[in-house]
């Protein structure tokens, strides 16, 4: 009996600090990395993706930082600068080839190769889009297109119908001025690139930079023109202008807030407005003279200064997965890039058509970037504001804008 009792007391003594070879085992120490993304509206669909990931990796703790559009690529050139950038961390198609092309970026081809990572599960435009120098660089997250999103109760008020897939231009600017009056505005017309008239310069048979993105082409007649439409809702007051847009986020406030009847804004909108106390649809964007509409995605990379790399990989990993798809998909924040995911994003907010979103990959068009960056598009933004706020000539933009978007193309 004493033996036996003797011999427990071993067994669990072994049990408490570990029996390995003959020499006690510490417990695995838990490695810290941080993954910094820029809108919060999706921060609780991430919390529930790292808090599934930890569950896996109890090594491993994420945490999340949201930074702000406004402040992302600021603070992401200083950290880097700084070396003590995030472990991982959201990249945009145009801003991937400068980050790439410096080393910022940690080259996942070679992990890929060796886990046999199966890239056919994201859209080939999208995987193409953060590869560089024929490998890959960043797992894609999502996808995005533009709708019209409308005020239910706005048109109901006024006694228009709401927008539809039949709706042209000449549709939306005759409802803008049904919709304008007591002192709200039928139309945000906003200076927004993506989520506005970027699209329209594609509805009009334009383009905004050549498809080698060697030369903006602002100042050609199809791209002025839509952006002298644009302008027209601005003109005639159906829209607010740009003194008015600049104190108040059109976006945020002004749509939502019920004082804007209309606006084109991504799909990444589509929870916020499905959550305000305004009752909001959404419909697919008028056609110019053909349907088009803008189409981006984001992905996830890996800072290649990391001390971290193998933890890095396994949560890059997790984030490119199915697992994590579907919790971003049920939030309905954004449409998950991973294959037959994107049904469960629509039917996460029923009250809205978010399909529309979908059945506008038939006429989508690539993000335009240029191989410089986004610097020329700075330029551009510089030029329309001042015509916004009334100090320009709409005529003279155009030109003004590619002149000032080409100097910057064209500089070594």
């Amino acid at each position: 009996m004493k033996s036996r009792f003797l011999l427990s007391i071993l067994i669990a003594a072994l049990l408490i600090v570990g029996y390995s070879g003959g020499q006690p085992t510490a417990a695995a120490e838990q490695v810290t990395i941080t993954y910094a993304i820029w809108d919060n509206n999706q921060l609780p669909a991430h919390e529930q993706i790292i808090a599934a990931f930890e569950a896996e990796n109890p090594d491993i703790k994420v945490e999340p930082q949201v930074v702000p559009w406004g402040n992302y690529w600021d603070k992401l050139q200083t950290a880097v600068a700084g070396g003590e950038a995030y472990d991982v961390f959201w990249m945009n198609g145009p801003s991937f080839p400068v980050y790439a092309s410096k080393g910022v970026l940690m080259n996942i081809q070679p992990m890929i190769d060796a886990d046999k990572l199966d890239l056919s599960v994201y859209p080939e435009s999208l995987v193409n889009l953060y590869s560089y120098e024929k490998n890959v660089y960043g797992l894609p997250k999502d996808f995005d297109t533009i709708g019209l999103y409308y005020n239910k109760d706005m048109f109901d008020a006024a006694g228009v119908k709401y927008p539809d897939a039949n709706w042209t231009w000449d549709d939306l600017r005759t409802a803008a001025k049904a919709l304008t009056k007591d002192g709200n505005w039928g139309f945000a017309a906003t200076l927004e690139d993506q989520p506005n008239y970027w699209n329209m310069i594609y509805q009009n048979g334009g383009q905004v930079i050549a498809p080698d993105g060697s030369k903006v082409l602002l100042d050609e007649p199809a791209a002025c023109d839509a952006i002298k439409f644009n302008y027209s809702f601005v003109a005639d007051g159906t829209s607010p202008d740009g003194a008015t847009m600049a104190s108040l986020d059109p976006s945020t406030q002004l749509f939502p807030g019920g004082r804007v009847a209309m606006i084109t804004s991504g799909s990444w909108m589509a929870r916020t407005y499905a959550d305000a106390d305004a009752n909001i649809g959404v419909a697919p964007l008028p056609m110019g003279k053909q349907r088009a509409t803008i189409i981006h995605g984001l992905s996830n990379v890996i800072w290649s200064g990391t001390k971290h790399k193998d933890e890095a990989w396994k949560f890059l990993k997790f984030l490119g997965s199915e697992k994590a798809a579907l919790i971003l998909a049920q939030s309905g924040t954004v449409i998950p890039a991973y294959t037959g995911l994107q049904q469960a994003w629509v039917d996460s907010i029923p009250k809205m058509d978010l399909k529309i979103f979908i059945d506008e990959l038939e006429y989508a068009v690539p993000y335009p970037t240029a191989a410089k960056g986004m610097e020329w598009n700075a330029k551009v933004n510089e030029v329309l504001t001042e015509v916004w706020n009334g100090n320009v000539s709409i005529d003279e933009a155009c030109k003004q804008a590619a002149d000032a978007a080409n100097a910057v193309l064209s500089a070594n």
